[in-house]
């Protein structure tokens, strides 16, 4: 029997203006129209609605506007902090199954369908301290569930993040670690292939495992993918306060994910509204073998401290070799720049707002054992305007650049704006530049023109064993 088949997930189309962004969702639930295959199932992980005295009127509202392009028997719906109202959203969504966990409706269910169980959970539930969490009584039901789960697949979905990157740290899940990584502790005994959530307004994708906490309380032995799609209209936020093992991410843009199941494996592939591709990777299925190694490492993770050299000077080529002494450069976390105060560290452009400085270096050095056991070399690089990347004086990448040698006065190809400021491009590379002992990204940041308001710089590297 053929097994595959297509679900999307998408969430948080709630507005304080007007209750529901209708003219979003619409425009999101006619990309997804225009599909093919269709989509079995829409999953969508909460915030409907922005909720109130009047939040069963709005679900009402919100079913009538999405009815317009599917059946309400479509979407698999979770219940979001806006939607705030478990007998609410119980009875708007009344297709869904009914108390599977006894005392909380329909917010805390699973479907089966082909070769996958769908796993919902209720994360509006609070501590004493009113911190979200994903009680006891859940995680008991949960693991039941997953034990029970004969299936190649197992997906969980719910709203609140457990480890949440931007505007919601430690406003999520997290904000309790103890309940959190209690429920995480099961997420990563049992089958689990991803987990999907919302609640911050942006895109990201996130690797969940020992490398998120080396040494920590949690204690991981697999490796699961923690999803962010929480664009479907509500206000976008460009906030990255944690962004530790993110490999995508966090991007300020309405978006909806789409996940293509079969029998070898599960693709994910995420777009905004223009339908532009933002994010594609295999979601590998789980595996047993707590012996297993992971196949990749992070070698430089985002957020880490640089070296920099904001004088606008012109710094020729001996900078971006591994043999360089940047020991009188500054130092600071990422992300480095000016003008969009988000930054960790402020970089200077000189005396003249009207006559900035073209070129900032930025360099960080990597100690690493073994290079031969790395086959090739992930970047994840947000830069605002252009960029120029090395690996041990040799240039691997370019963006938004011109073709042809760069000078410490060549400017950018275009100055860049909006969401493409805080988006990470991401690029492959061969690691045949790496060395054993220690290794050197340098990287220069380009202006599109002097006048420009903003320089931004942030960078992650990922080593993929042979």
């Amino acid at each position: 029997m053929e097994k595959s088949f297509r679900i999307v997930v998408m969430g948080d189309s709630s507005s304080s203006v007007a209750e529901i962004n209708s003219d979003i969702l619409r425009k999101l639930l006619s990309n997804i129209k225009k599909l093919s295959p269709q989509p079995k199932y829409i999953f969508f992980v909460g915030d409907m609605v922005y909720g109130g005295s009047k939040v069963n009127e709005q679900l009402e509202k919100w079913k009538k506007l999405v009815e317009e392009y599917y059946p309400i028997n479509t979407f698999c719906t979770a219940l979001g902090n806006h939607d705030d109202s478990e007998s609410a959203f119980s009875n708007a969504f009344s297709h869904l199954p009914s108390e599977q966990l006894e005392g909380h409706k329909r917010t805390v269910y699973y479907i089966d369908y082909k070769n996958t169980r769908f796993i919902v959970l209720n994360s509006n539930r609070t501590d004493s301290k009113g911190n979200y969490i994903i009680g006891e009584d859940q995680r008991k039901w949960l693991k039941k569930v997953l034990k029970s789960s004969q299936l190649k697949y197992n997906f969980i979905m719910f709203h609140v993040p457990a480890f949440p990157t931007g505007h919601h740290y430690k406003e999520s899940l997290d904000a309790n670690e103890e309940e959190r990584n209690k429920l995480w502790k099961i997420i990563d005994s049992y089958n689990v292939t991803g987990v999907f959530v919302g609640h911050e307004h942006s895109y990201s994708r996130r690797m969940i495992d020992s490398n998120l906490e080396s040494g920590g309380s949690l204690e991981l032995k697999n490796h699961i993918y923690h999803i962010i799609t929480g664009g479907a209209g509500t206000s976008l936020s460009s906030s990255n306060k944690d962004i530790r093992n993110v490999e995508v991410g966090p991007i300020a843009v309405f978006n909806y994910a789409v996940v293509d199941i079969n029998d070898n494996h599960v693709t994910l592939k995420a777009y905004d509204i223009e339908n532009k591709l933002i994010d594609s990777c295999t979601m590998s299925p789980y595996s047993s073998d707590s012996t297993a190694k992971l196949s990749k490492d992070i070698l430089i993770p985002y957020n880490a401290k640089w070296r920099y050299l904001d004088d606008g000077s012109n710094q020729g080529e001996q900078w971006r070799k591994r043999s360089f002494n940047d020991t009188a450069w500054k130092k600071g976390p990422a992300e480095l720049g000016y003008g969009d105060g988000g930054e960790a560290t402020v970089v200077s452009y000189g005396n003249n707002v009207h006559k900035k400085y073209i070129t900032t270096y930025f360099r960080k050095s990597f100690t690493i054992n073994n290079a031969y056991h790395y086959k090739k070399l992930t970047i994840n690089i947000q830069r605002d305007d252009g960029a120029v990347v090395y690996l041990n004086g040799k240039e691997v990448y370019r963006t938004n650049m011109p073709s042809g040698t760069i000078g410490y006065k060549t400017l950018a190809s275009k100055a860049i704006n909006g969401a493409d400021e805080v988006t990470y491009e991401k690029i492959i590379i061969d690691a045949e530049y790496l060395r054993d002992g220690i290794n050197v990204i340098a990287v220069e940041i380009h202006q599109a023109n002097e006048a420009s308001s903003d320089i931004s710089f942030n960078f992650q590297l990922i080593g993929h064993k042979r």
